[in-house]
């Protein structure tokens, strides 16, 4: 999709804050309004979750989802300009004495998130905190099956000092990673062939057990956070309390325990802004 790849340049040399931002946001509002992306899958889910609303409820919330959309892309591209703007863009910070106890350790962590409000400005964000410190965050990825705009996403992603790891990486070098100092995140709000099904939402679906043993393997917390949407250009973070992997029981038992409590936080992220949420996953396969 080269076509693709050389559309998105253009974007990106006119994004910036102010006017420009807000014409490129509707345009790919506007796009996203008539194409409909996957819209029948977003209103299932919606179905499958929230049964007691209505039609209207879930159109008002698919709109919200694809103007959180616009804005993220906006925001991305704007973002190349210049990364330091992630500190302007990030106002708010909630938990942060989370994140600073667990830097006093010099092992690292592994931060968890989501397909939720602006990821790529999240982990932006991270990238120049921990580089700041002297760590450095690698982010575990699904490879998108078009070259050219994988070969984009990685180039936006260290550019802005991520480094990228393929979820085909070794489980071992992760570990040794991890006990060295570095972080690493993951988004885990996808469903994995050969996943352990646990409830979701209240509905069963397939979840990475990878977090879990990279956690228990390296003996290192799973830290939750998200970034809420509060405008364009405008967000807040929210740490959630760490998850530890439990010391009793066998392997899938601990292993088990510890996603059910990243389902728990991931719910807890979503609950109060669903309309953040990339609900165009087909989670419940």
């Amino acid at each position: 999709m080269k076509g693709a790849v050389r559309a998105i340049r253009i974007f990106q040399a006119m994004a910036a804050q102010g006017w420009r931002g807000r014409a490129i946001a509707s345009f790919l509002y506007g796009v996203l309004r008539l194409l409909r992306p996957r819209g029948d899958r977003i209103d299932s889910n919606l179905r499958l979750v929230y049964p007691a609303k209505d039609r209207a409820w879930r159109a008002e919330l698919r709109r919200g989802v694809y103007r959180n959309l616009a804005w993220t892309v906006t925001e991305v591209l704007a973002l190349q300009r210049d990364h330091r703007q992630a500190f302007d863009w990030i106002s708010e910070v909630e938990g942060e004495d989370i994140l600073a106890e667990r830097l006093k350790d010099p092992g690292g962590g592994i931060l968890l998130s989501g397909h939720f409000g602006n990821w790529e400005l999240l982990g932006s964000w991270f990238s120049q905190r921990f580089r700041e410190r002297g760590r450095q965050l690698y982010v575990l990825y699904q490879e998108i099956h078009d070259h050219d705009i994988a070969a984009l996403v990685r180039e936006y992603r260290e550019a802005s000092g991520m480094r990228v790891l393929p979820k085909e990486a070794s489980t071992l070098d992760m570990v040794r990673m991890l006990r060295g100092g570095a972080w690493i995140g993951v988004l885990t709000d996808v469903s994995w062939a050969g996943g352990v099904t646990l409830p979701f939402m209240g509905q069963p679906c397939t979840n990475a057990p990878g977090p879990a043993v990279l956690a228990m393997l390296s003996s290192v917390p799973i830290v939750p956070l998200a970034a809420y949407r509060q405008g364009p250009f405008r967000h807040a973070l929210r740490f959630l309390d760490p998850i530890s992997v439990p010391k009793e029981g066998n392997r899938e038992e601990r292993i088990e325990l510890t996603l059910r409590a990243i389902n728990r936080a991931l719910e807890e992220i979503i609950a109060p802004r669903p309309e953040l949420w990339f609900w165009l996953h087909n989670r419940w396969k």
